[in-house]
């Protein structure tokens, strides 16, 4: 008796649906990657680089996004094959291999829509660009699904699925041979109860209660007035109030320079950004590959675990070496730019890239301005306090969520929102920079408010996750042996008077250079503490080691502030600063710090890729001088602030008394030139105090 072998395509086809599903979902995401921009600016220059110089690299991340669709598609078609053939078997269908293939096909389209509609509403602004921004119906069908719908209704749905397809399999699998299937369906009962036990069991025993603990808690762009334990309206930090209370609270904390890569250095090395060379965001290979005398060196040297955790914002963590055992941050070089773009336009992807095995897989989305959402980070930095298990551990949390577009995940972007708001940022506001001199759109007064919500939104979302650490070093009794840190490396302008939006831009005003500086240990800082004295950035690391009762090393330039949590006076100081790079590059003036300084050419004509230094955008050494030139610079005595602007006609300076004017509305330059000229000789004798530098008529110009 003969048999007719099945032809291998006849086989196949019935479970293929998925993968082919997946296949048309690919071109589709290729047609959209002819389109880039990267957080929402575009660029015909950048455009061009990219063409000229990367294509290769472009084509290899294609062949791996095409892989991982073709996995998903896989594991669809085997699950919907499984989840028919058991009816087959059931209920005797009979269906010819195309009706299977397209079931299967069909099977395919609703899981990926499942995953989609559910991630929609958990992160919608990842989807604006690529889904919302596309048609009329997909805004209705995204603004249906935010506005009143919830992600676990989708999650449910996708477990279910799971769950039939796992158990069809079963079903199948004791058809073929029951011998098998109990002894598959054991070994896969003990696989899950042992991965529960491992994930749920922890036996880890963090810190070391003979020295103290520390973590450092901060989300980029803090505002000091956010804070609902200091005064503001809406309950933005529910957690962190607690430490408020119990801990010690500095009202006048200032940084240096507010960006985030000067800042964070500034934080850590206890030096300023003149001393320690990194001045803005795009350093240079030299600049960056030195010894840096570091706080994480030094505790480590002393026993300490030291990590940084990070999201979006903190990947300059990975391009300087400050001696963190452990730095679990994004990586950003100009290919990361890149795969960013790319990624971007494969809308039906990303949904399976948002849980831990996707980021494992594709990183380069922990680098994503518009998916930042606090509790990954949170959890990741409980990991990193499970494994210090008997040492005492230095943890840097750094958060992004509080940092333009303001991107929180659900529930959190209409949480402060107004009712009926329809604008154009209800889930984001992008920072629109003015790229090869563009002028750029208004902004309305409810757009303005909706602004202000979100920044809010971010600001709750990040004490939430703080909570969970909290919570979790007080359930192994090491938060009475931790000293708990919250400050931020830099402020916020939220469209106040005419300081615009975003940071490191100018110095009217004190939103930026303001920042929460919040120290708690039931042993080694007062209940309660209220400190007006000033206080800076490079006061932090001396502060920690005086705690820990380690030496300060000679090449900190701060001074510890312990004696004034003992109740102590400081000596009477300055804060100092600097501006960052120009990013914006709007040549119509339409703001005041746009027209009052020194112009040249926008980012994308200042910047190259460093192909030497693992293609890491870096500022031209031609623009180099005239970066650091141009610069805004500050001097605060606690009651006067002196600004001084370069501009190619000569410098002008403003004068602000922050007792009677706190908005700084009115320019005393002219009306107090004592005081004008006292603070001047104090902020000339600071920026030349390295020897790097000279004043030639008014300038500060390099050596």
């Amino acid at each position: 008796m003969s048999h007719r072998r099945t032809p291998l395509l006849e086989r196949l086809l019935p479970v293929s649906g998925g993968a082919a599903v997946m296949l048309v979902l690919f071109g589709y995401g290729l047609i959209n990657s002819f389109s880039m921009s990267y957080m929402g600016n575009t660029s015909e220059r950048v455009a061009q680089f990219i063409i000229s110089g990367f294509l290769g690299h472009i084509a290899l991340f294609m062949g791996k996004i095409l892989l991982a669709y073709l996995a998903i598609g896989a594991a669809l078609g085997i699950g919907a094959w499984a989840v028919y053939r058991a009816a087959d078997e059931l209920f005797d269908l009979d269906w010819s291999a195309l009706q299977r293939f397209v079931a299967n096909a069909a099977a395919g389209v609703l899981v990926v829509h499942l995953f989609l509609f559910r991630d929609i509403i958990a992160y919608p602004q990842v989807y604006i660009n690529n889904f919302h921004a596309k048609n009329a119906l997909n805004r209705f069908v995204f603004d249906a699904l935010t506005e009143h719908l919830s992600p676990a209704l989708f999650s449910v749905a996708i477990y279910f699925s799971i769950a039939l397809a796992v158990a069809a399999g079963g079903f199948l699998l004791y058809r073929f041979d029951p011998r098998i299937a109990r002894w598959g369906g054991a070994l896969s009962g003990a696989a899950v109860i042992i991965t529960l036990l491992a994930v749920n069991l922890d036996l880890s025993r963090p810190g070391d209660a003979r020295r103290p603990n520390m973590l450092i808690l901060l989300t980029d762009a803090l505002r000091a007035d956010r804070l609902s334990a200091l005064g503001y309206a809406r309950p933005t930090t529910p957690h962190l109030d607690l430490l408020v209370k119990d801990g010690a609270a500095f009202e006048n904390a200032f940084i240096e320079a507010p960006r985030t890569f000067p800042s964070m250095v500034s934080y850590l090395t206890g030096q300023y950004a003149s001393t320690h060379g990194i001045r803005h965001m795009f350093p240079a290979a030299r600049d960056l590959k030195k010894d840096f005398v570091a706080l994480p060196r030094i505790l480590r040297e002393s026993g300490y675990r030291t990590a940084v955790v990070a999201d979006y914002a903190g990947d300059v963590f990975s391009r300087i070496d400050l001696g963190f055992e452990a730095v679990d941050t994004p990586f950003f070089n100009f290919n990361a730019v890149i795969e960013q773009a790319v990624l971007d336009n494969h809308v039906f992807l990303l949904p399976f890239l948002t849980g831990r095995a996707g980021l494992f897989l594709f990183p380069v989305l922990r680098d994503s301005a518009t998916f930042c959402p606090p509790r990954l980070v949170g959890g990741r930095v409980i990991e990193q306090i499970r494994k210090s298990h008997g040492r005492p551990f230095f943890i840097t949390a750094f958060f992004s969520a509080t940092h333009f577009p303001y991107a929180p995940p659900h529930p959190y972007y209409a949480m402060f929102r107004a009712k009926g708001y329809r604008g154009p940022y209800r889930y984001l506001k992008q920072r629109e920079l003015s790229l090869d001199g563009a002028a750029r759109a208004e902004i309305s007064a409810a757009d303005i408010a909706q602004v202000r919500a979100l920044y809010d939104a971010g600001v709750r979302a990040f004490d939430d996750a703080a909570g969970d650490i909290l919570r979790y070093l007080s359930r192994k009794g090491a938060l009475d042996d931790t000293i708990v840190v919250v400050l931020s490396d830099h402020g916020e302008n939220l469209y106040e008077h005419e300081f615009g939006m975003g940071h490191g831009e100018h110095f009217r005003g004190y939103h930026t250079i303001r920042v929460p500086l919040v120290m708690r240990h039931p042993r080694l800082v007062p209940r309660g503490a209220r400190v007006r004295d000033l206080a800076h950035q490079v006061d932090l690391a001396p502060t920690l080691l005086a705690l820990a009762g380690l030496p300060a090393p000679d090449s900190m330039e701060g001074a510890s502030l312990v004696p004034a949590l003992r109740g102590g006076r400081l000596a009477r100081r300055y804060a100092y600063g600097e501006t960052g790079i120009w990013f914006d590059n709007d040549r119509s003036g339409v703001h005041f710090f746009q027209e009052r300084r020194i112009q040249y050419p926008d980012i994308t004509a200042i910047s190259e890729v460093d192909r030497s230094f693992s293609n890491h955008i870096v500022v031209g050494d031609a623009y180099r001088d005239i970066v650091n030139i141009a610069k805004h610079r500050y001097i605060f005595d606690g009651r006067y602030k002196l600004i001084y602007m370069p501009r190619r006609e000569g410098v002008a300076y403003e004068l602000y008394d922050a007792h009677r004017d706190p908005d700084d509305r009115t320019d005393l330059a002219r009306r107090d030139p004592a005081t004008r000229e006292r603070l001047a000789r104090e902020l000339f004798r600071w920026m030349t105090r390295n020897g790097d530098v000279v004043v030639k008529n008014g300038f500060v110009v390099p050596r």
